[in-house]
């Protein structure tokens, strides 16, 4: 599985632990990784003395919305055989182990939630901000030379650069004015403290690299750290856990009958089905005043 995801920093704020300490937290927008392709190569180890090259898989994974009409055509045509409707940003190759099965494939998506809890222990890696050309001061931290003493130009001069006749150069890495920014850096030891999976929000312990709206990669480092964070503090409500219902489980009980005792219950049915379905016996004629009915009158005519 995959141990890295890019995201979107958004910006920074502050909340607060439940033991009351402030954090400083990093605001970053995950949104669904693309699995773009899947590379089987080899890689330089250069840990030991003699280098060894060692087979690598890397899933190539895409991020980022970008309409699939403005991407090169090469790169247009891989996500159209990969089943995407759209393009992306940028495409990042991510390492997993070679004896490691991953159930991603190419045409898949890849969340957030599949990768990071909260809780991690991470490393992000993003470019720093750009600040054009500055001098030493800002770029290396100088404290400059003396503001008095007839210095009233050098106060963010460099100063010396090296001696005259030996070496009779500038030593290579001198720390001078020049580009300062839009380097790769990365950032240790932070950890993930919310993550929102509505919004795709991951909040992070601490500053990261990069300016507004970048993208920078997300990676677990195998670690665990517990840090409660005060959800109240920030206005969100902490998720309260679904109650369990507890079915009623209803008892059927069944009789069990001897054989005996059906013999017995079937002769008494039977009569009283006979009984309700023979017709009502007319009664006799009766006398009433000392008359008689017709029948019996034709008998004595007769």
């Amino acid at each position: 599985m995959l141990d890295a995801v890019f995201a979107t920093k958004l910006g920074m704020t502050q909340a607060w632990s439940k033991s009351g300490k402030r954090l400083a937290v990093t605001k970053c927008k995950a949104d669904d990784n693309l699995i773009v392709g899947r590379l089987e190569t080899s890689v330089t180890d250069k840990s030991h003395r003699t280098w060894n090259k060692n087979p690598q898989i890397i899933l190539e994974v895409g991020f980022g919305t970008k309409k699939l009409n403005n991407m090169p055509k090469p790169l247009k045509s891989r996500l159209q055989q990969s089943g995407f409707s759209y393009g992306v940003k940028q495409i990042k190759g991510v390492r997993i182990k070679i004896n490691e099965e991953s159930p991603t494939k190419t045409g898949d998506f890849v969340s957030v939630d599949q990768v990071l809890t909260v809780g991690d222990v991470v490393k992000v890696q993003g470019i720093s901000k750009g600040r054009g050309f500055a001098g030493a001061v800002k770029r290396h931290g100088f404290h400059g030379g003396p503001a008095t003493h007839g210095q009233s130009d050098r106060e963010r001069a460099v100063g010396s650069i090296g001696a005259g006749t030996y070496p009779g150069r500038v030593w290579k890495g001198k720390k001078m004015p020049g580009h300062f920014g839009s380097e790769t850096k990365t950032v240790l030891g932070l950890v993930v403290l919310y993550i929102d999976p509505e919004t795709k929000e991951v909040w992070l312990s601490g500053p990261i690299p990069g300016s507004m709206n970048s993208i920078v990669k997300i990676e677990k480092t195998g670690g665990k750290r517990s840090l409660e964070l005060d959800l109240s503090s920030v206005g969100l409500t902490e998720s309260e856990p679904e109650a369990e219902v507890e079915e009623s489980t209803v008892e059927v009980k069944t009789e069990v009958k001897t054989e005996a005792e059906v013999e017995v219950e079937m002769p008494a049915k039977e009569e009283a089905k006979t009984k309700a379905e023979a017709p009502a016996k007319a009664e006799a004629p009766v006398k009433v005043d000392g008359t008689e009915t017709k029948k019996e009158n034709k008998v004595k005519e007769s």
